[in-house]
């Protein structure tokens, strides 16, 4: 079995969670990036990499957040949901500049497909401007009027002078896998956690929570 590890916020909770789930492997050492032990591999790659390694079958499962499998939208299934790695993924525009249904709008996110999904939904018309980063300066830079990005805390929304006005979807961390091979992977955790006989979440990624 051969699993992806997220890097950044999520990895040491991850290799926490693995540890409690009591597989063998334990997190590399060095600049390693990956390990193996008692027949199961893991590997630690970007979290936005996973749903294509899912999906292409180079992974048999990963720790991934369910905003990235649904940015993803590609064949790959929530196996059991975790509960860390907890954010939201909101509308957030400069103060004073609500968002209103009668104009179009310039919205800038990391997440183009959850954004298009979320303004359709809502009634919003206009254009979506991708970005890698730095989503919060969008609007200050007059790329756009308003921003979909994951929070935390809000500081730095407001930091940036922007006020989160809707929340587009809740996230958190989740095992998932090709969808081919999820009811597979979901009796081989089961082998190594009992008690997770009915996972909560089940075929493809959730769908945005919207409103």
């Amino acid at each position: 079995m051969r699993i992806a590890v997220p890097r950044g916020r999520l990895n040491r909770p991850s290799w926490d969670w693995l540890q409690q789930a009591g597989l063998p492997v334990q997190a590399p050492a060095g600049r390693q990036l990956w390990t193996e032990a008692g027949g199961v591999e893991a590997v630690e790659v970007r979290g936005r990499d996973m749903p294509q390694l899912l999906a292409d079958g180079v992974v048999d499962a990963a720790i991934v957040g369910r905003d990235v499998l649904e940015e993803a939208d590609l064949p790959v299934a929530c196996v059991l949901p975790l509960h860390f790695g907890h954010c939201r993924l909101v509308a957030a525009v400069p103060r004073g500049r609500p968002l209103s249904a009668g104009r179009p709008w310039r919205v800038a996110t990391r997440y183009p497909h959850i954004t298009r999904q979320w303004m359709a939904a809502r009634g919003y018309s206009g254009e979506i401007v991708t970005m890698s980063g730095a989503v919060e300066a969008a609007c200050w830079l007059g790329l756009a009027d308003a921003v979909v990005d994951v929070v935390e805390t809000g500081a730095t929304l407001a930091a940036n002078g922007l006020w989160a006005v809707d929340t587009v979807m809740q996230s958190a961390a989740t095992l998932s896998a090709p969808l081919s091979r999820a009811d597979a992977v979901r009796e081989w955790i089961e082998q190594w956690m009992p008690e997770r006989r009915a996972p909560a979440c089940r075929g493809r990624a959730a769908v945005p929570t919207i409103g």
